[in-house]
């Protein structure tokens, strides 16, 4: 297996030698025509770009950059998983690994998969201006000339946090510039406190935002009482893993019961619980994962020993 060194040492050549190869790689792909018409499976890793690195127990586990790639890498190998939300520097990682691993005969991890492109992360975590988070990754023009298929935003408001309004104004705009170019808007709300009650309330802003709800999908925390939640919009909706690591049966519990909340659930987008889970690989922890979410048969897991 790629040991953290060598997988560091060729990005890096990469970075040193041909920094225009994640531009080349990206242009070429093709943008998806159509998404499964099913509940998607999607994966989280924009963490670390928002001063996040905790996974569970562990203070640090996202601060590995090799590790955190690996698992990226094992996870979009397997087919059920349908695609990625990153930052620009882990999708250019990813680029370069794909063009290591095509050149030594493995899997293309990257093709047919929906790329989701994270674009405001500047409002660091457990910061005093934490709520004053503006665009600071992605913007529209960027999503369009990397070739990604959609971009994500994060809504965080507080009734009594005055810089709420900072982020609410950076979201619309950012909105505005999405629609401008049809790239479908993954909008995050999480309300401070995170209750079912502020939730809901917070669903009808994230629905009314921007000048067109056309393309729009809201990723939600798997609340109590989801079914009000759901019944809030009639935006598609995919849920949100959070921060805490559940345990298999307990997590797999709370998916299907928030799954069952309405016809506009569409699927998942998990981070850590998926990238981290305890005690397992996560290549076949998300095979378990695709099953629950699509109720279809359990697919082998795919593994490339190089990985």
């Amino acid at each position: 297996m790629l040991s953290d060194e060598e997988m560091v040492r060729i990005i890096m050549d990469g970075r040193l030698h041909d920094p225009g190869l994640p531009a080349r790689m990206a242009r070429s792909r093709k943008l998806l025509s159509q998404w499964p018409d099913r509940a998607l499976v999607l994966v989280a890793a924009d963490h670390p770009g928002r001063r996040t690195v905790a996974a569970g127990s562990d203070s640090w586990a996202m601060a590995n950059r090799a590790d955190l790639l690996r698992r990226v890498a094992r996870v979009l190998m397997q087919p059920c998983v349908d695609g990625i939300l990153v930052t620009p520097d882990l999708m250019e990682e990813l680029w370069y690994l794909q063009s290591w691993v095509l050149a030594e005969g493995g899997p293309d991890f990257l093709t047919g998969k929906i790329l989701i492109g994270s674009m405001n992360r500047a409002g660091l975590s457990d910061t005093v201006f934490e709520f004053r988070d503006f665009v600071s990754a992605y913007d529209a023009n960027a999503l369009a000339a990397s070739g990604m298929d959609a971009g994500k935003l994060l809504l965080r408001v507080d009734p009594e946090n005055k810089l709420s309004s900072y982020v609410l104004e950076a979201v619309v705009q950012a909105l505005r510039d999405l629609h401008a170019r049809s790239i479908p808007a993954f909008l995050e709300p999480i309300p401070v406190p995170l209750t079912t009650d502020e939730l809901v309330r917070l669903m009808g802003v994230a629905s009314a935002l921007g000048p067109s709800s056309c393309r729009r999908w809201i990723k939600v925390p798997m609340t109590a009482n989801f079914k009000r939640v759901s019944a809030a919009t009639t935006c598609p909706l995919v849920l949100l893993g959070g921060s805490d690591l559940l345990g298999f049966e307990e997590l797999r519990r709370r998916i299907h019961d928030c799954l069952s909340a309405g016809p506009n659930i569409r699927g998942i987008l998990m981070g850590r619980n998926a990238l981290y889970p305890a005690e397992r690989d996560p290549r076949d922890f998300v095979v378990d994962l695709a099953s629950w979410v699509t109720g279809e048969p359990r697919q082998d897991v795919v593994i490339w020993p190089l990985l």
